[in-house]
């Protein structure tokens, strides 16, 4: 197994960002100070992580890779009335998760789905001794791909996206509308909540394995693809609240200059008028991108 080369990066003040170079089983660290991305190859795959949290020191996105397995989760920022009856954070799910996954995902003879429901089976005995899960507990999107053979194969649940460009520049995006779908017909939070990980409602990674059969799955060919994108809603805030891009611009951007995709959008939030702005003005951004 070819050990990936991660290059990650943390926005550190507007306009600046701090590159941090992660070689899995080297020893050396090297770290830039440079706005564009240094090179980071590992064999014929090239991995950069960037993450931007919408309050400083309190992430609740999750992104990593291990092996031949990439993951990105999105924490959802539920009010805590809604996850009264656990004591832990969101970020603390979505990285338990997210850990989980990349491991339980390691064998390909092990179907993404089954990983999935495996990994929230594990978080959950983590806490169910202490926590009343039925009565709240925190959950998260879930974008994961897998290299296996010739093939990427790719699950994802809930809103988070998965962006595919093929070699001829077509642009495919995966992403459940599901809950956009609950969203627009429902007048009150609660109503929202009650038809969380039901059938007829929308689903994300929370205690029940389950929802790991609800997750959208399927495979591409690698020599189809120019690259892959796991995005949180954060990212995709460039499309669909700020009309900035469509799928294929905002590939092209991640592509070339992810930092600059998360100053101009965190410039862009901060310029919605009043009755334009979402309940949060600023969200957690992650993008992962894998060109083979």
């Amino acid at each position: 197994m070819v050990p990936f080369r991660i290059l990650s990066a943390v926005l550190a003040g507007v306009g600046r960002a701090t590159w941090v170079v992660h070689t899995l089983r080297a020893r050396a660290r090297e770290r830039l100070s440079t706005r564009r991305r240094a090179p980071a190859y590992s064999g014929d795959v090239h991995i950069t992580l960037l993450s931007d949290p919408a309050v400083p020191g309190a992430n609740e996105d999750a992104g990593g890779v291990l092996g031949e397995v990439a993951v990105m989760l999105d924490g959802a920022g539920l009010p805590q009335r809604f996850r009264a009856g656990c004591r832990h954070s969101v970020a603390w799910y979505s990285h338990s998760l997210a850990a989980h996954l990349l491991t339980r995902a390691q064998d390909p003879a092990t179907e993404l789905g089954a990983a999935l429901a495996g990994a929230i089976a594990d978080v959950r005995e983590l806490h169910e001794q202490e926590c009343d899960l039925a009565a709240g507990s925190p959950s998260a999107t879930v974008v994961t791909v897998r290299r296996v053979g010739e093939h990427l194969e790719h699950l994802v649940l809930s809103d988070s996206s998965l962006l595919l460009r093929g070699r001829d520049g077509e642009v495919v995006r995966v992403t459940d509308l599901r809950i956009d779908e609950v969203v627009a017909t429902e007048r009150t939070a609660e109503a929202i909540e009650a038809r969380r990980n039901v059938p007829g409602g929308f689903w994300v990674a929370r205690h029940e394995e389950e929802a790991a059969e609800q997750a959208l799955v399927g495979r591409t060919p690698l020599a189809m693809l120019a690259s892959a994108h796991l995005v949180s809603d954060g990212i995709t805030r460039a499309i669909d609240l700020l009309g900035r891009h469509d799928e294929a611009s905002l590939v092209q951007a991640l592509t070339v200059d992810p930092v600059e995709v998360i100053a101009e959008l965190r410039a862009g939030e901060r310029a919605l008028p009043p009755q334009a702005r979402p309940r949060k003005l600023h969200d957690d951004a992650t993008v992962l991108t894998l060109l083979p």
